[in-house]
């Protein structure tokens, strides 16, 4: 399914026309709600991704990819070894005047680049070669869409039971805008269902979790017990 296709699909919920770009328009600004608010749901498997940049020699810093949340870990692929993650002071220490080149060991974050907004990375020891890989791990967040996003396949983007929660979500704010709380109502709570579905699902991959239900003991005292953890 596509950006583009899911907004169809939550504005025929609502039996609003897709051909009037008021309508998509505003149901992409409640897409893009509904993806931060799923996103912020749990820490998702799904979220969890890899990227490569190039380097090259003398260059220092580098931008990681428009989607990165959090920076987990670096691996200079090319000579096949982890590096290490260190903080601006560690830096500072190593090479003070940052002119040092030679092997890139460490890689320390400096911060969000101020135009594109994406995080930035300085490299330790600066590069002496050109073309060699650095692979990083990094915790994702779902990039705002735009219309030119419209076409794209969100199978790239989330899972497809994630990507019908969405069209829940929107359908829901919408119906929610033209004053139908009941329909409102009906679309979140398909929406939540959904969401629970999904956790249950992407927790399934740390192991066996299980909850008991409740039991209440001879002095009337409720106990839950929980094989793994709640949340």
């Amino acid at each position: 399914m596509t950006l583009g296709e899911s907004l169809v699909k939550s504005l025929k919920r609502v039996g609003l026309s897709s051909t009037s770009s008021i309508f998509v328009d505003q149901a992409r600004i409640y897409w893009n709600e509904g993806a931060i608010s799923l996103s912020g749901e749990r820490q998702w498997k799904w979220l969890f991704k890899v990227a490569t940049l190039t380097t090259v020699a003398t260059q220092r810093s580098y931008s990681l990819a428009a989607d990165v949340y959090t920076p987990l870990s670096f691996i200079h692929t090319t000579d096949d070894r982890l590096m290490s993650m260190i903080d601006v002071q560690d830096a500072d220490a190593r090479d003070p005047n940052m002119d040092d080149t030679g092997d890139t060991t460490a890689a320390y974050i400096t911060g969000i680049n101020t135009t594109t907004g994406y995080w930035e990375v300085d490299l330790v020891d600066t590069p002496d070669t050109s073309s060699e890989t650095i692979t990083y791990r990094y915790y994702g967040f779902i990039v705002e869409k735009t219309s030119s996003a419209d076409s794209t396949d969100l199978a790239g983007v989330m899972p497809r039971l994630a990507q019908e929660a969405v069209v829940d979500y929107v359908a829901a704010r919408y119906k929610g805008e033209k004053g139908d709380a009941r329909g409102e109502q009906e679309e979140m709570d398909a929406y939540d269902l959904k969401v629970k579905n999904l956790k249950r699902m992407d927790g399934d991959t740390d192991g066996n979790e299980s909850t008991r239900l409740p039991r209440r003991d001879s002095n009337g005292t409720v106990t839950l017990r929980v094989n793994g953890t709640l949340g």
